[in-house]
């Protein structure tokens, strides 16, 4: 029962599951369960049994697949609060990507099956987690645009700038991984990284406590830089600039 306690306050403080009724959350927190990764475990591997979702609680997992050569590509990262093995909802389906650990992770483990009998018997929560897919659909394809639309310095900046917060009169971002897991997330090699970084540094960016805490000077001059409209530049300041990238 403790178990489930802990796990039903996890999945309501969460941007998933915030909104639901008690009753449900503790009728999924049933169909959950606690799991810890090491850093550098395979959690899924792609086209296998998707058996699972995972709420991560605390850690970052990388979404990637193998090209024609086998070699890996990145197709994202994801850390604390979200929701990854969404395949796993359809029935008998394969993960489409592997999802390997960063770093030590704790994460809710949501049976797949299961969680998708219960879909089917609330049809409101059920449009809530439609809503989730399509929500992951629309970042991914935003994502494509800026790797075709922008370069790699400006790739960087809008990144820097979806997590940046206001100390004083500048904005810093902490980051919370390793830089050459960062440069994979943003679709670059660590040299390509670098040097955007120091692109950057002629648009008042620099690196702080061993590199990792990014100090912005300007953050409207960034922006516009990077090439933000200035209506995304508008909404992105309520929250980070998040609503720009």
């Amino acid at each position: 029962m403790k178990d489930i306690d802990r796990i039903s306050g996890v999945l309501q403080s969460g941007s998933y599951f915030r909104n639901w009724p008690q009753d449900d959350i503790l009728e999924l927190a049933s169909l959950c369960e606690w799991v810890r990764f090491d850093a550098d475990t395979v959690m899924a591997r792609a086209g296998s049994q998707a058996t699972a979702l995972f709420l991560i609680v605390n850690g970052h997992v990388e979404l990637s697949y193998k090209d024609g050569d086998h070699k890996d590509g990145v197709i994202d990262l994801f850390g604390d609060g979200q929701l990854v093995g969404e395949c796993a909802l359809a029935p008998e389906a394969c993960y489409a990507v592997s999802i390997k650990t960063l770093d030590t992770t704790t994460a809710i483990r949501i049976d797949g099956a299961a969680f998708s009998t219960f879909l089917a018997a609330h049809f409101d929560r059920a449009l809530t987690m439609m809503s989730v897919v399509t929500e992951r659909l629309c970042q991914m394809l935003r994502q494509a645009e800026e790797l075709k639309c922008r370069s790699a310095a400006q790739r960087l900046g809008i990144y820097l700038l979806a997590d940046a917060v206001p100390v004083d009169d500048v904005h810093e971002t902490p980051l919370t991984i390793e830089k050459s897991a960062l440069a994979r997330k943003i679709g670059m090699t660590s040299e390509t990284f670098s040097r955007a970084l120091k692109k950057l540094s002629e648009q008042g960016v620099s690196q702080y406590a061993n590199g990792n805490i990014i100090r912005i000077s300007n953050a409207e001059v960034l922006a516009e830089w990077c090439g933000l409209s200035s209506s995304e530049v508008r909404e992105g300041q309520s929250d980070g600039f998040k609503n720009s990238v």
